[in-house]
C-alpha cells in the first residue's frame, strides 16, 4: 500500500459555489455552459475512506433527468483529470450507475451531468485515500486473461440490472515492472451497450478508470437482447451478448 498509513476520515460534500474559484476543465465548460443548475437530484455514494485508491467504488443516483444524458467523472489533482465521459439514452428511473475509479491520492471527485432539457448537475466530494497500489509493480503478467468479460443481468425494481467487468490492466504508462522499466500505456477507448432500440450506453474511458474496469446500470425492462462491446486503444474489440 505504498507505505501509507490508514486514514479514517469523514467525506465532505462540496457543491459548486464553494469551489467556483477553481479553473474549469474544457469538459466542464461544455457541460455547464448555458445550463440550468439543479440544486438537488444527483447524489454520490462513496466509502467514507478508501484503503487502496487503485479501486475506488463510486455509485451515483440521479432523479428526474430526461434522456439523452451526458455525464463526466473528473478528479482534481492529476495531470489528466478525466476518468470517464458517459452518454446514456435509456435507463430505469431513477438512474443508478456504478463504476470503479483510480485515485492515487486524497482529492476531490467531481461528477457533472447535463440532460436533454439543458438542466445541469455538479456534485463534488472529497475522498480520503489511505494508500494506493496503482504504481506498484505487477506480480504477474498484466495482460494475463486480457479481454475476458464477466457480465450479469437480473430483474431489479421493475428494470434490468446490468453489471460487467473486463479483464484489462488500464496501464497509464507510469508504472514500472519488477526490473524498474516503465510499462507502456495500455488503456481502453470505449465501452458500449446496445439494446433492441439501439445504443443505450457509451463510455469513453481515461487513465482515471481502474484496472479491470467495472460498470453497472439499471436499464428499462424492455431493452431486449443486450450487446456489450469494449474497444481497446489499439482497435481490438471484446464482445458479449446477453439474451
Amino acid at each position: 500500500m505504498c507505505g501509507a498509513r490508514r486514514i479514517v476520515a469523514t467525506l465532505v460534500l462540496l457543491v459548486t459555489p464553494a469551489l467556483a474559484a477553481e479553473p474549469l476543465h474544457d469538459e466542464q465548460r461544455r457541460l455547464l455552459a448555458g445550463g440550468l443548475p439543479q440544486a438537488a437530484g444527483l447524489v454520490l455514494d462513496i466509502p467514507e475512506w478508501v484503503e487502496d485508491g487503485a479501486f475506488v467504488a463510486v455509485t451515483l443516483t440521479l432523479r428526474g433527468a430526461r434522456p439523452p444524458l451526458r455525464l463526466v467523472l473528473l478528479r482534481e489533482r492529476e495531470g489528466e483529470p478525466r476518468i470517464a465521459e458517459v452518454e446514456l439514452r435509456a435507463w430505469h428511473e431513477p438512474l443508478r450507475l456504478s463504476t470503479r475509479v483510480r485515485l492515487p491520492q486524497s482529492q476531490v471527485l467531481q461528477v457533472l451531468a447535463r440532460d436533454a432539457d439543458g438542466r445541469t448537475w455538479d456534485v463534488r466530494q472529497q475522498v480520503r485515500i489511505a494508500g494506493s497500489s496503482c504504481l506498484s509493480p505487477p506480480l504477474a503478467d498484466p495482460n494475463d486473461g486480457l479481454g475476458q468479460i464477466q457480465a450479469w443481468l437480473r430483474p431489479l425494481d421493475g428494470g434490468r440490472e446490468l453489471a460487467s467487468l473486463l479483464r484489462h490492466p488500464m496501464e497509464t504508462g507510469q508504472r514500472r515492472d519488477t526490473a524498474g522499466r516503465l510499462l507502456p500505456p495500455h488503456l481502453l477507448r470505449e465501452f458500449s451497450v446496445d439494446g433492441a432500440q439501439g445504443e443505450l450506453l457509451r463510455v469513453r474511458a481515461f487513465a482515471g478508470a481502474s484496472a479491470n474496469p467495472y460498470w453497472r446500470v439499471v436499464l428499462p425492462a424492455d431493452t431486449g437482447e443486450l450487446g456489450l462491446r469494449w474497444t481497446d486503444d489499439d482497435g481490438t474489440t471484446f464482445d458479449r451478448r446477453l439474451p
